[in-house]
């Protein structure tokens, strides 16, 4: 069951000894077994910046039990993947590291880039930051964010932005206990792609800005992207429940339960927030053009 395989994703965590740096919140790698590449090329880009981290084994779709999978997998507006519900699992452990250990945390992905500035804001964050979810990456998507900062000057050069609607991705984000608890609450009876789970928790989130996470594929600049480093372990869409003529209905009444929840979330942000692409930290476009070279 879930609560057995997050228990022992927690217990198997691994601390790696790195330089000290001035952050001392818990950083939080999700990494699958058999990807040792992903391991080393975020452990190079932490030791660099001198950041220590816990490596939590990420769960193999695979693995999941059968009876577990049917329960959760058509509770969202769409059947979801064995890899999808993996993910999720995976993201579910580093929220259980948070909340079990009652300190706020960075979970980061295992194929992104990280920018120069991450220790210098980390530690300021600790010290005077909302303690919500903070997400520090971007995809080159455009987000629903407020249209003035936060008054939270920082010496890092990095605003934080209310974010109101984004569903891009999950690659970098700081998590507070408390927002932990609600989302492992919520997870009980209920699955989404790890992003999307997030976005529609209902609990309060920030944007970085400029981002100081963006994963290989988007590290570049806005518009041009980087070919990909490793093979793509992306979700995908699972068609388990595509011929059930039970949960078809079902699917097409949440998603337009979806799109109307979506709608007014949008015309909420009318007069307090746009929708814009957000910059990336100029240090990562020099690693990722560095290593491309």
């Amino acid at each position: 069951m879930i609560a057995d395989m997050l228990d022992t994703n927690v217990n198997d965590a691994r601390l790696r000894p790195a330089s000290t740096g001035a952050a001392t919140m818990d950083i939080l790698l999700i990494n699958l077994d058999r990807s040792p590449d992903r391991l080393a090329f975020m452990a190079a880009q932490l030791d660099r910046l001198g950041l220590a981290f816990t490596r939590l084994p990420a769960v193999d779709g695979a693995t999941i039990a059968d009876e577990e999978f049917n329960r959760l997998s058509p509770t969202y507006m769409r059947p979801l993947s064995r890899a999808e519900l993996g993910c999720l699992f995976s993201h579910m452990s580093a929220w259980a590291f948070c909340a079990e250990t009652n300190r706020p945390a960075l979970i980061l992905e295992d194929d992104a880039f990280l920018s120069d500035r991450l220790p210098a804001f980390l530690s300021e964050l600790e010290r005077k930051g909302p303690r919500n979810i903070i997400n520090l990456e971007t995809r080159g998507a455009g987000k629903w964010v407020s249209a003035k900062p936060l008054p939270w000057p920082t010496h890092c050069g990095v605003s934080l932005y209310s974010l109101y609607i984004d569903r891009g991705g999950a690659a970098g984000y700081v998590m507070w206990p408390e927002a932990a608890r609600k989302l492992l609450e919520r997870s009980r009876n209920y699955a989404a792609p790890a992003d999307a789970f997030i976005d529609l928790s209902g609990v309060a989130r920030f944007q970085a800005e400029p981002a100081l996470v963006s994963p290989l594929y988007q590290a570049k600049d806005e518009n041009r992207r980087v070919a990909p480093a490793f093979t793509s372990t992306n979700p995908k869409p699972s068609r388990v429940f595509r011929h059930s003529l039970i949960l078809r209905p079902r699917f097409k009444a949440r998603r337009l339960a979806g799109y109307i929840s979506m709608t007014a979330r949008k015309i909420g942000t009318i007069g307090v927030g746009v929708r814009r692409r957000i910059d990336i930290c100029s240090t990562i476009c020099a690693r990722a053009d560095n290593w491309r070279s």
